[in-house]
């Protein structure tokens, strides 16, 4: 004989199950939301260190802004004002214990501003991505990342020293 249930039963089971979906859903997207903030507080969590120990152990006096670039290994680059009022980059990386500081006063190097509008007259149906200040080869460069006419991912290195650049184009695939 067939079992016979009441119609509010199975009503009741159709809401459990939504109900236990919802928050199964909640707790995944807290567990990512909270793996998110804590990588990226991992990030920056140096950032008072570094900077207070340029200041020790160069002359900059004063922090604008702190950056991370990663070219052959990871650079600090901090930006700043050294005691003799002079607009610099700091460039700080890591030899096995030891700190390396490179310091590249502004005066002498071109602004990003000025290379990031040159970029857009060479790059008129490119997708500007971001941008980021880095060293290659102790050269101060501005990195910039765009997406080119043919949705090819671009990174395009400009020595700040002589405006020249190159360019590392990267083809998706999906095999």
């Amino acid at each position: 004989m067939k079992k016979l249930s009441l119609p509010f039963i199975e009503h009741n089971k159709l809401v459990a199950i939504a109900v236990i979906s919802i928050i199964i859903l909640l707790g995944v997207s807290y567990y990512f939301f909270s793996l998110y903030q804590d990588v990226m507080e991992s990030k920056t969590s140096e950032y008072k260190e570094m900077e207070l120990m340029v200041i020790d152990n160069t002359n900059l006096s004063e922090v604008h802004s702190i950056e991370r670039y990663h070219g052959d290994q990871l650079y600090y680059v901090l930006d700043g004002v050294t005691d003799n009022n002079e607009e610099s980059f700091v460039y700080v990386s890591q030899n096995d214990q030891d700190w390396k500081f490179e310091t590249f006063n502004k005066e002498s190097l071109h602004s990003e501003d000025v290379l990031l509008k040159e970029w857009e007259n060479r790059c008129q149906n490119c997708e500007y991505l971001g941008s980021t200040i880095g060293l290659d080869n102790n050269t101060p460069i501005l990195e910039i990342k765009y997406l080119d006419s043919s949705e090819r991912l671009v990174y395009e290195h400009v020595i700040l020293e002589d405006k020249s650049h190159y360019r590392l184009t990267l083809t998706p695939s999906f095999q």
